[in-house]
C-alpha cells in the first residue's frame, strides 16, 4: 500500500507541473496476443490515461487484464495465468509530431493474480522402474513487478482519434510479452 500511495503522489506532483500543457492527455484502449513463460498464449485487454507531463515526457495510469492457458509442459497437465494490473507509466517521445508519435516507456505495476502450473514429480520405485506425474499448483497472490513499452501513434486528420501498436514485456506476474493495437482519443 505504502508504494501505491508514493507513486500517486509522485504521478500527481508531474500533472502539477503540466497544468498549463496545450493537451488535457488521452484516454487509450488496446487489446492483442500475449505470450506467458512457460508457454502459454493468450491476449490482455487494457485501458490508459496518458497525460503530458513537461516536453516529450508523459505519464499514464493502466489498468490491464490478462488471460493465457495452455498446456505448456505436458498434455496432462491444464495450466493458466489470469491477472488484472494497476500500472504507473513514464513515457519519452523521441518522435512527437502533428500526425505521428513513437514512444518509449517504463512502468511500475501492482499485480493481483491467480496462477495454475504443474511440476513433473518422479517416483523411482524399488524394481528400477519410475514413473512421472504432473500435480498442479494453484496459487494466488499480489505482485509489484516492472513493464517495459514501446508504443507508435497514428493521429487521424480532423479527429481527436488516433490509432497504432503496441508492444511490451510485462514482469508484475511471469514474463510476460505483449502486442497488439492501440486506439486512442485525445481529450
Amino acid at each position: 500500500m505504502k508504494q501505491f500511495i508514493v507513486m500517486l503522489l509522485v504521478l500527481s506532483t508531474c500533472k502539477l507541473q503540466a497544468q498549463f500543457a496545450e493537451s488535457s492527455g488521452a484516454i487509450k484502449a488496446s487489446a492483442g496476443y500475449t505470450h506467458d513463460f512457460p508457454g502459454m498464449n493468450g491476449y490482455t485487454v487494457g485501458a490508459e490515461y496518458s497525460f503530458p507531463l513537461i516536453d516529450h515526457l508523459q505519464g499514464g495510469i493502466a489498468i490491464k487484464h490478462a488471460n493465457m492457458q495452455g498446456y505448456p509442459r505436458t498434455n496432462q497437465a491444464f495450466e493458466y495465468t489470469r491477472a488484472t494490473t494497476l500500472d504507473f507509466n513514464f513515457y519519452y517521445a523521441p518522435l512527437l509530431t502533428e500526425t505521428q508519435l513513437f514512444r518509449i516507456g517504463i512502468g511500475y505495476s501492482f499485480s493481483f493474480y491467480q496462477i495454475q502450473r504443474s511440476y513433473p514429480l518422479v517416483v523411482d520405485y524399488s524394481d528400477s522402474k519410475s514413473s512421472t506425474t504432473w500435480p498442479t499448483q494453484k496459487t494466488k497472490g499480489t505482485r509489484p513487478g516492472i513493464n517495459l513499452m514501446a508504443e507508435y501513434e497514428f493521429k487521424l486528420p480532423n479527429t481527436n482519434f488516433s490509432v497504432g501498436i503496441r508492444g511490451a514485456l510485462y514482469r508484475a506476474y511471469d514474463g510476460t510479452y505483449f502486442i497488439g493495437p492501440v486506439v486512442s482519443y485525445q481529450l
